[in-house]
C-alpha cells in the first residue's frame, strides 16, 4: 500500500474529518440556495399562503433548527465517548479505532454540525428593510431546505441511538473486525504459489556479511511499507533490499530497517539514497490491519482473554471469538504463505519477512487456550476448531505445506486435552472432553495418512 492510500485511510479514521467536510459543503450548499433565491427567485413565492414566511419567522426557524442541531451534536458526541470508554473497558482498547473510523458515526456528526453550519450562513443573509416590506429579503428556498434538514437531523438522531447500541454488542464488533481482517487477507495473500525462484548468484550475494543497513527515522510500529516504491528504488540503484522489521512490528529510532545488497564494490549509500528509501515507510503509534493481518487476529484474541477473565467470565464472548477466528483461519489456511522474494523483471529485489500459517495459527490459539483452563465449553470449541481446520488441509494443493500444518494441529489438539485433564475438576465434565478429543484425535490420524498417501504419489 503507498502512503498516500495509508495516509487517506488515516484520516477517514478521524472523527474530525468527514463532519468538516459536511460543515463546509453545509455553508456551500447554504451560499448556494441564497444566491439562487436572490438571483433567479424562489418558486415558492408563489405558493406564499404555503410556504411563505416572515423576516422574524424565518429567522426564529433557522435559529431553532441550528441551535436544536448543535445540541444533539454535542448529545452524540458524548454518547460517542461514552461507547468509546465502554467498549475499551469492556472488550480491549485496541478496538477503539474500529469505533472512531464509523462510518455511521461520523456521518451523523457531519450531518448535524453540516445543518448547523448552513442554517447559519442562511440567517446571515436574511434582512430586513425597516417600513417597506418590499425591501426585505427572505431566501425561500433556503428556508424551506432548512426545515427539510431539520426533520434530517431528527432521522440522523434516531438512527444513531439504534447504531450506537447494535454496535456495542460483542457479536458486531467481533464480526466487523474479522471481516475487516478476511477482505485484508483476500487483498494481501497470494492464490497460487507459483513462485520465481532464487538463482545461486543471487544467494551468494545474500550471504555476504558486509551489507549496508538503513536505520529507522522514529520510534513507532511499522504501519505501512511501499513495496512498488521500494521495488523501484531497488530497480534504479541495482540493489537487493531486505526488510529487517515486518508490516505491525515494532521499532526504535536507529535500529536497522531495511538491510542493502549490491553486486557494486563501488556502490556507495548517501543521504539521499537512505532518504528515499526511508520515505517508503510509515511508522505510526499504532497498528492498523491493513497489511498487517496479525494485528485483526489479535484483536480477537484480546477481546477473548478479556472474556475469560475472572472479573467478567463471559464464556459466550469467548466462544463467538473462537468461532470467528476459525473462520479467519480458513481464510488463510485455504492460501499459500505469502512469498518472501519480490522480483522485478526477473530479478529479485526486496526480501520482505512474512508470517506463515504456523505463526497465525499460534496467535490465534495459544493464549486462549492458555486462559481457558477449566473452561470446558471453550476448551471443546477450540478443539471443534482444530477438527474444522484438519479437514480442510486435506484437501489444499499445497503439498509442502500439508504435512507441516497437520502437525500443529495434532499438537494443539493434545495441548488442549492435556488443559483439560489438569485443570476439569469434576469427572463427567473431563469424561465429555475425553469422549470428544478421541474422536477428533481419531479424524486426525486418518487424515494424516491421506496426506501422507498423497504425497507418495
Amino acid at each position: 500500500m503507498t502512503k498516500t492510500k495509508n495516509f487517506w485511510k488515516r484520516l477517514i479514521s478521524t472523527l474530525w474529518f468527514v463532519p468538516t467536510l459536511f460543515v463546509v459543503c453545509g455553508v456551500l450548499l447554504g451560499i448556494l440556495l441564497v444566491a439562487f433565491d436572490y438571483f433567479i427567485g424562489s418558486p415558492f413565492d408563489q405558493l406564499s399562503p404555503f410556504f411563505g414566511v416572515q423576516t422574524s419567522g424565518a429567522t426564529n426557524i433557522l435559529a431553532v433548527i441550528a441551535g436544536s442541531s448543535i445540541t444533539v451534536a454535542g448529545t452524540v458526541f458524548s454518547i460517542t465517548i461514552v461507547a468509546l470508554t465502554l467498549a475499551s473497558t469492556q472488550f480491549s482498547p485496541r478496538i477503539l479505532r474500529n469505533f472512531m473510523r464509523d462510518t455511521g458515526n461520523q456521518a451523523v456528526l457531519g450531518v448535524l454540525v453540516g445543518i448547523f453550519g448552513y442554517c447559519i450562513v442562511v440567517m446571515r443573509t436574511i434582512r430586513e428593510g425597516g417600513s417597506s416590506p418590499e425591501s426585505d429579503f427572505v431566501p425561500s428556498t433556503a428556508v424551506f431546505f432548512g426545515v427539510i434538514f431539520g426533520f434530517v437531523g431528527i432521522g440522523c438522531l434516531i438512527y444513531f441511538i439504534h447504531h450506537v447500541s447494535t454496535s456495542i454488542q460483542a457479536t458486531s464488533i467481533i464480526s466487523q473486525i474479522a471481516d475487516e481482517t478476511i477482505r485484508e487477507i483476500k487483498n494481501t495473500f497470494p492464490v497460487d504459489e507459483n513462485f520465481p525462484k532464487v538463482d545461486k548468484e543471487t544467494s551468494k550475494i545474500l550471504l555476504k556479511k558486509d551489507f549496508l543497513t538503513i536505520a529507522a527515522y522514529k520510534n513507532g510500529y511499522v504501519q505501512n511499507a511501499d513495496f512498488g516504491e521500494l521495488l523501484r528504488l531497488a530497480e534504479k540503484y541495482d540493489l537487493i533490499l531486505k526488510m529487517q522489521r515486518r508490516i505491525g512490528q515494532f521499532t526504535l529510532e536507529g535500529l536497522p530497517i531495511l538491510a542493502v545488497f549490491t553486486k557494486n564494490p563501488n556502490f556507495k549509500l548517501n543521504k539521499e539514497i537512505s532518504k528515499e528509501l526511508c520515505e517508503t515507510y510509515d511508522i505510526s503509534s499504532f497498528r492498523t490491519v491493513e497489511g498487517d493481518v496479525a494485528f485483526g487476529l489479535r484483536q480477537i484474541v484480546d477481546i477473548s482473554l478479556k472474556a475469560l477473565s475472572a472479573a467478567i467470565n463471559d464464556s459466550t464472548t469467548a466462544i463467538t471469538c473462537v468461532d470467528y477466528l476459525t473462520a479467519i483461519m480458513i481464510c488463510i489456511a485455504k492460501r499459500p504463505n505469502c512469498p518472501s522474494y519480490l522480483f522485478k523483471n526477473g530479478k529479485l529485489r526486496l526480501i520482505v519477512e512474512q508470517q506463515c500459517f504456523e505463526d497465525f495459527f499460534d496467535l490465534a490459539f495459544n493464549q486462549i487456550r492458555q486462559n481457558a483452563g477449566g473452561n470446558v465449553a471453550v476448551i471443546l470449541r477450540q478443539l471443534n476448531s482444530v477438527n474444522i481446520l484438519s479437514k480442510i488441509n486435506v484437501s489444499l494443493p499445497f503439498a509442502d505445506e500439508r504435512s507441516e500444518r497437520h502437525a500443529i494441529m495434532q499438537t494443539q489438539a493434545r495441548l488442549l486435552y492435556e488443559l483439560a485433564e489438569q485443570t476439569i475438576n469434576a469427572d463427567t465434565d473431563l469424561q465429555t472432553v475425553t469422549r470428544y478429543y478421541k474422536r477428533v484425535e481419531q479424524s486426525l490420524k486418518e487424515r494424516k495418512n491421506k496426506i501422507q498417501s498423497a504425497d507418495n504419489i
